[in-house]
């Protein structure tokens, strides 16, 4: 289940190659599994799962700051500063600068956001889904941290305790945006040209760690597994 090719090729070609099992859903192809479904599971458990997530969208919202934050607190119940994280009504709203943001969320949401700030947009919203040019990539799994660290998420400091859950970065030189979503999920999003690269910086940078490619079963029956763990105090 572990993802190797040359670099520079399409991400949909190393997930091929790495013997992906596609579906649909919402009309976009998705990586259902890798062969085995409960074998990557239990990846996910005993080290990292790499997943690619085309079933998500993304929304950037524009305007100045007073009424982005407005907006903010009238569709998401708070509003959120640059580097800052906000969930609420089914999506990530992720600060980008004072006067932009970036929804993160199924297509579904999504698609329903769009269509609701229509109205704001003609006043002083700008809405533009960046689903097409951005591509997400998730890590889950207990050893999430540890990859996070070896990719330099956590900035200079090399600690999560000081990162700002939305945060930009790089990864081998390609521009990246980091949503620290928990101790053990996160997300990178990616120019989509580049994110074959970015996978495989990924998969090396996680190999001392366990990492290896699930898919979205997987990832579905981990992330509600992580809804009913109990708290206990992280550790690396």
């Amino acid at each position: 289940m572990s993802a190797t090719a040359p670099a520079g090729l399409p991400l949909e070609l190393i997930l091929r190659r790495a013997g992906a099992v596609l579906t649909t859903r919402g009309g976009r192809p998705v990586v259902a599994h890798f062969g085995s479904g409960a074998a990557e599971l239990a990846v996910c458990v005993r080290g990292v799962g790499l997943v690619e997530r085309s079933d998500l969208s993304m929304v950037g919202l524009e305007a100045p700051q007073a009424q982005l934050s407005a907006l903010m607190t009238r569709l998401a119940g708070a509003a959120v500063s640059p580097g800052g994280l906000v969930s609420g009504a089914g999506a990530w709203w992720c600060g980008e600068a004072p006067d932009r943001v970036i929804v993160v969320c199924d297509q579904r949401t999504g698609g329903r956001l769009v269509d609701a700030l229509h109205a704001d947009a003609a006043r002083h919203v700008a809405v533009r889904d960046r689903s097409s040019e951005l591509t997400a990539i998730g890590l889950l799994g207990r050893h999430t941290r540890k990859v996070l660290a070896a990719l330099g998420a956590y900035g200079q400091s090399l600690d999560p305790r000081q990162a700002k859950p939305f945060a930009r970065g790089s990864i081998d030189g390609v521009p990246t945006s980091w949503l620290l979503q928990s101790d053990r999920q996160a997300l990178t999003l990616v120019p989509r040209e580049q994110a074959g690269e970015v996978w495989l910086s990924i998969e090396r940078a996680g190999r001392p760690f366990g990492i290896s490619c699930v898919g979205h079963e997987a990832a579905c029956r981990y992330a509600l597994m992580e809804r009913l763990r109990p708290p206990t105090p992280a550790s690396l």
